[in-house]
């Protein structure tokens, strides 16, 4: 029979692998938004969802609890596992007649995960039921379709996303625009860790030397929320830091409003003095 879910709460205690009926969730779905059905529990726990059912929320923007998705084999092109050991999975965002509008809540729910980082449930179906792959995290935003990543993979083998700090834009369609901006440069920044050795810019921290596995983030020279809609960025955009350099110059940006190379000439001279 599996799990019962009774309230949307209960969707937090599932784990992997575990299996609710699809009626069960359907319930808990249509329900949890009238007051004084079984499936109620409060006004933030409302579970909103789209025409196709494929996509729900619980709660609303920008207080999101958490995103339940329901992957069938072959329901979108788009759709299905990236790499055999099933840690990224292509989602199709939610189109219209075929148009897409990243404006639509079903779509922006998705933008919005690396800002607010609640959870993805990814369900996949089982027959009459839907089985738990996990909890995911928006990793990659293209232009039909979002790449989750399992949460908690092996150390190392998924790149950082970009910090919750840097997505904080002003609301309307620029914030849309940017967000997709800084998730295609995703493959400049894979491009600028292939072909450079993974050594902080600042102290000179070679993390593999040190920790033993490999990792670097990427820092935008330029701060995105300057960029023009029409800007590409470039490799020469964006410079190698190690996560506490890149946390200290984020806290000179906003404390001292110096530009990135004068505060980089003072860290530097920190870390050698």
């Amino acid at each position: 029979m599996g799990i019962v879910l009774r309230k949307p709460q209960d969707l937090f205690a599932l784990k992997f692998g575990d299996v609710v009926t699809k009626r069960n969730l359907y319930e808990l779905i249509q329900y949890s938004k009238i007051e004084g059905s079984a499936y109620w529990s409060d006004a933030v726990h409302k579970i909103g969802n789209t025409p196709q059912q494929g996509i729900n929320w619980v709660g609303e923007l920008p207080d999101l609890k958490a995103v339940i998705i329901k992957t069938r084999s072959g329901a979108y092109a788009e759709d299905g596992w990236s790499d055999e050991h099933k840690l990224l999975y292509r989602y199709s965002f939610k189109a219209r007649k075929g148009k897409i509008s990243y404006k639509e809540t079903a779509n922006r729910v998705l933008l919005s995960q690396p800002q607010f980082q609640y959870p993805i449930f990814l369900f996949a179906e089982k027959k009459d039921a839907w089985c738990l792959e996990g909890r995911f995290s928006v990793a990659e935003s293209m232009d039909k379709y979002v790449v989750l990543n399992r949460q908690n993979p092996v150390l190392g083998l998924i790149d950082r996303i970009v910090e919750p700090d840097e997505l904080q834009y002003p609301e309307g369609t620029r914030k849309y625009v940017q967000h997709l901006m800084v998730e295609r440069s995703k493959s400049v920044v894979k491009a600028l860790k292939s072909h450079n050795k993974q050594i902080c810019t600042i102290c000179e921290l070679d993390f593999f030397d040190k920790y033993g596995v490999r990792y670097i983030e990427a820092h935008h020279i330029k701060p995105v929320s300057e960029y023009q809609e029409s800007y590409v960025v470039a490799v020469a955009d964006l410079e190698l830091l190690c996560p506490n350099c890149h946390r200290a110059v984020h806290i000179y940006m906003k404390t001292t409003h110096l530009e990135y190379h004068d505060i980089k000439k003072q860290l530097k001279n920190r870390c050698q003095g």
